[in-house]
């Protein structure tokens, strides 16, 4: 089997839980030794009926025994077959992806229907405010800066200026010069970040950037970018949930690289993140929040009230 039809299995089974239906099972049985019951003078069949009701229930415990090993195994065989496609992914990004033009990655966009982006509308909006510095790492020609404006200083970030152009083209040349640009280099042994000032940071996006990124990059943005954070920042980002069959298979049609959530999720702890939402976009791609432990505080007390409108 492929591994996005191992993943799948796995999925399925873990969807089949017989503890469950033993529970619903004795519940019917325990019925009908209680009608039965009504009769005493029956005795020895309400005997033979308690021993069967005992018997299921003992098969019942060997049976998710045998499903429990069947899913374990299957798990070592995902993680086994892993292992190629995280060699792969780094391939990918090393060999082929340092190749792609910007046409290229700004024409690759994530498929969002209207409800999803209604709620990552609402989830950005509960921070974009004047109060928290902002930064924005490929904004690329996706609405959501016109949803951060509030944030300021605003910081937009990508490996060529020309990425950054379709978000900047989208406001009048005044709010333009306002933003904060710079253009980052994720392939050298610099910090990817080193212009961000540290501990500044209030929200930061990463949007549809971590779906080609393998592992290794991954945890290198997000060391960085908790370094960036204050205490109560927030990240939001995406990324190609591969513990979901359809995005294991982008990553063998070489699209997207392997990055299962439970291993995202886990890294996001050990760097010292609480994961706070997460919510699948299309399938494949994942929205996750992650949150810098701490109070978020600010020495701000007022603002001119003003609105960024983008051109249309």
């Amino acid at each position: 089997m492929k591994l996005s039809e191992l993943v799948a299995y796995r999925n399925e089974l873990a969807r089949m839980d017989p503890v469950q239906v033993a529970a619903q099972s004795s519940g019917h049985l325990q019925h009908i030794q209680f009608v039965a019951g009504r009769a005493p003078q029956f005795q020895s069949h309400l005997d033979r009926l308690d021993q069967g009701h005992q018997h299921i229930q003992s098969s019942y415990h060997d049976y998710a025994k045998v499903l429990t090993d069947l899913k374990r195994d299957v798990q070592a065989e995902i993680d086994a077959e892993a292992k190629h496609w995280f060699q792969e992914s780094y391939r990918l990004y090393q060999e082929e992806m340092i190749h792609e033009s910007v046409d290229y990655i700004l024409d690759r966009r994530c498929s969002i229907n209207a409800e999803t982006a209604e709620i990552f509308r609402a989830r950005l909006g509960m921070y974009a405010d004047w109060q928290r510095p902002g930064m924005i790492i490929r904004p690329g020609r996706e609405p959501w800066i016109q949803h951060l404006v509030g944030l300021d200083p605003l910081y937009i970030l990508d490996q060529d200026r020309e990425l950054l152009q379709p978000a900047l083209d989208t406001f009048p040349e005044m709010y333009q010069n306002r933003l904060r640009k710079y253009v980052i280099d994720e392939r050298s042994d610099h910090a990817i970040l080193k212009r961000v000032p540290d501990h500044q940071i209030g929200v930061c996006l990463v949007y549809y950037l971590f779906n080609f990124r393998p592992m290794e990059v991954i945890r290198r943005y997000l060391t960085e970018i908790f370094s960036k954070l204050r205490p109560g920042g927030m990240l939001f980002m995406t990324y190609n949930d591969c513990d979901d069959e359809k995005a294991v298979r982008l990553v063998e049609q070489h699209f997207c690289c392997y990055t299962p959530g439970s291993l995202i999720r886990d890294l996001a702890r050990s760097l010292g993140y609480d994961v706070v939402f997460e919510c699948p976009v299309d399938g494949a791609c994942a929205w996750l929040e992650l949150r810098k432990p701490g109070e978020f505080e600010t020495m701000r007390g007022g603002q001119a009230i003003t609105r960024v409108l983008p051109i249309l």
